[in-house]
C-alpha cells in the first residue's frame, strides 16, 4: 500500500462532514449507531465499483489535460509518473466521482433514500511513484506486471500498458489507457480495476452478522440473492434489502472452493496462526463447497459441522476461508472482529490484524473492543521501546513481526449527538491512542462499584 489518501465526505447518513485518511491499519472506535458501518462501506463502495469509472467514455478539460500529458509520453519505453501529473489523475478521478456519487451510493445501500452532499479524494501522495511500462502489439490491452526484474525499478510501483501498432479508434484505447493509468496511481495495492475474470472485488467485507450468513449460505445461492435483494428487482413483499456488502460476503460464501493447497503460500503464517492461536483446530471445504467442517487438534479424526461448533469457530472461519481461497485478497474490512471472543481471544486476533499489515494485506475494522485498542497501544510502546526492545519480546514471546508502528495505523473515534455524529482522528502519544469513549464508559462502570459495593 504505497498511497495515502484522505476520504471527504459531506452530508452523509448522519455524518455532517468527515475526512478518513487511509492506512494499512485502520480502526474505527465510538458509538453504537453513530455511523462507523456507513464509513467503512462507503470506503469499500468507492473501491468495489471501478465500473463507475469506466462504464463510458466522457471527456472534460481535467480528461484532456491527462491525455495530452499521455499522447506526449506514450511513445517512450517507460515513463515515471510525476507529482504534477498524480494530481491531473485525482482531479479528474474527483470529477468522475462526484459525478457518480448518488448511484454508487445506491448500488452500496441498495437503498435510494440515503443521502450524500460532497464526496472527494484529498491529500492524496504515494509513498513510491508509479511507472508505466509501454509496449507495442497486434493485441491492445492492459494488465499489471507482475515480476519487477530490471534493478530501477525497485523503487517504484510498476504496471505496464501493451499498445497496439496501429489502430483507427485512438481515442477509445487513450481512454482505457487513461482509466487505467489513474486507477493504478491512486488504488494500486488496494483493488484492481480490471480484475481476474469470475472476481468481482478484492477487497473483502466481512460484516458483524457473519455467523448468521455463514450457517445460511447453503439456503441461499447467489443467484437468489441478486434477485431477492437487490435494488432493480426490490418490490413490496421484500421489506428489507441487503446492502451490497452483505451481499458480496454471501456470495463469496457460496462460492468456495474445495480444500486444496493451491493458496497463496505468504497467506501460511497468517492461517497457522488462526489455526493454533485462536481455533485450535483447522476448518475444510467439502463436497463441491456445500459442507464445511471444523477439526478440531484435540480429537482426531473428528469431523463437526458448523451449526453445533463453538461461536468461535463460526466467527473465525469466514476469515480462514478467505485466506485458503485462490482468490487474491488486496484489503480487507471487518466489522467487529472481536464478536463472541473472550478478552484472551481479543487480544489474539489483534495480534493478527499486526500480522495481516506485515504481510501486505492492508485491514480495516470498527470495533468496540479496548482490548484490541490496547493491545495496539502496548505494541506501539513495544516498537518506541528501542533500548529494551529485544529483552521485552523475549520475555513476553513476541517478535517484530507483533510491533507496531504509529505511521501504519489510523484510528478514529464516532460520537453520536444529537443530530450529527462527530469524527475524531485520535492522535498517537507516546503511550499510544486515548479512546475517551472507552475511558468514560469505563469510570462510570468503576464509580458504581465503588458506590454498591458493601463496607466492611
Amino acid at each position: 500500500m504505497n498511497q495515502r489518501w484522505t476520504l471527504h465526505v459531506e452530508n452523509f447518513a448522519r455524518i455532517e462532514s468527515a475526512d478518513i485518511e487511509i492506512a494499512p491499519l485502520m480502526c474505527f472506535i465510538g458509538d453504537n449507531n453513530s455511523g462507523k458501518s456507513y464509513v467503512m462501506s462507503l470506503l469499500w463502495g468507492i473501491l468495489s465499483n471501478s465500473d463507475l469509472f469506466y462504464r463510458q467514455f466522457k471527456t472534460s478539460s481535467t480528461y484532456d489535460k491527462c491525455n495530452q500529458w499521455l499522447s506526449q509520453v506514450i511513445k517512450k519505453k517507460k515513463i515515471v509518473i510525476e507529482d504534477e501529473i498524480e494530481q491531473i489523475y485525482l482531479q479528474w478521478f474527483n470529477e468522475l466521482l462526484f459525478d457518480n456519487k448518488e448511484e454508487l451510493v445506491k448500488r452500496i445501500f441498495n437503498n435510494e433514500n440515503i443521502d450524500i452532499g460532497k464526496l472527494e479524494l484529498l491529500h492524496f501522495r504515494r509513498l513510491k511513484k508509479l511507472t508505466v511500462d509501454f509496449n507495442r502489439s497486434i493485441k491492445f490491452s492492459v494488465s499489471h506486471i507482475q515480476e519487477i526484474d530490471v534493478l530501477e525499478y525497485e523503487e517504484t510501483d510498476r504496471i505496464g500498458i501493451t499498445l497496439p501498432i496501429s489502430s483507427e479508434n485512438l481515442d477509445i484505447i487513450y481512454w482505457k489507457s487513461n482509466v487505467f493509468i489513474c486507477w493504478n496511481i491512486i488504488m494500486m495495492g488496494l483493488t484492481d480495476i480490471f480484475p481476474p475474470e469470475g472476481i468481482t472485488s478484492q477487497a473483502v467485507y466481512l460484516p458483524a452478522s457473519r455467523t448468521g450468513f455463514l450457517l445460511a449460505r447453503r439456503e441461499i445461492v447467489s443467484k437468489s440473492i441478486e434477485s431477492l435483494y437487490s435494488l432493480p428487482n426490490y418490490d413490496s413483499i421484500h421489506q428489507e434489502s441487503l446492502t451490497a456488502p452483505y451481499i458480496q460476503f454471501l456470495q463469496i460464501m457460496n462460492n468456495l472452493k474445495d480444500s486444496d493447497n493451491s493458496y497463496d503460500k505468504k497467506n501460511t503464517p497468517l492461517i497457522e496462526f488462526l489455526q493454533d492461536e485462536i481455533l485450535h483446530g483447522s476448518v475444510i471445504v467439502k463436497s463441491n463447497g456445500k459442507i464445511i467442517r471444523y477439526l478440531p487438534d484435540d480429537i482426531e479424526g473428528k469431523e463437526f459441522s458448523m451449526s453445533i461448533t463453538s461461536s468461535v469457530v463460526t466467527e473465525i472461519t469466514a476469515l480462514l476461508l478467505l485466506l485458503k481461497d485462490k482468490t487474491p485478497l488486496k484489503l480487507i474490512i471487518i466489522e467487529e472482529p472481536e464478536a463472541h471472543l473472550h478478552p484472551a481471544l481479543q487480544k489474539k486476533i489483534a495480534q493478527l490484524l499486526i500480522h495481516f499489515v506485515h504481510s501486505g494485506i492492508p485491514i480495516w475494522i470498527t470495533t468496540h473492543s479496548d482490548t484490541i485498542l490496547q493491545h495496539f497501544n502496548n505494541m506501539i510502546k513495544l516498537n518506541n521501546r528501542s533500548s529494551e526492545r529485544e529483552e521485552l519480546m523475549k520475555e513476553f514471546n513476541y517478535s517484530e513481526k507483533d510491533l507496531l508502528n504509529p505511521s501504519e495505523i489510523n484510528l478514529y473515534q464516532f460520537e453520536r449527538g444529537e443530530k450529527h455524529t462527530t469524527i475524531e482522528k485520535l492522535e498517537s502519544g507516546r503511550y499510544g491512542f486515548v479512546g475517551n469513549l472507552f475511558n468514560k464508559a469505563i469510570d462510570e462502570l468503576v464509580k458504581e462499584i465503588y458506590a454498591f459495593q458493601e463496607v466492611e
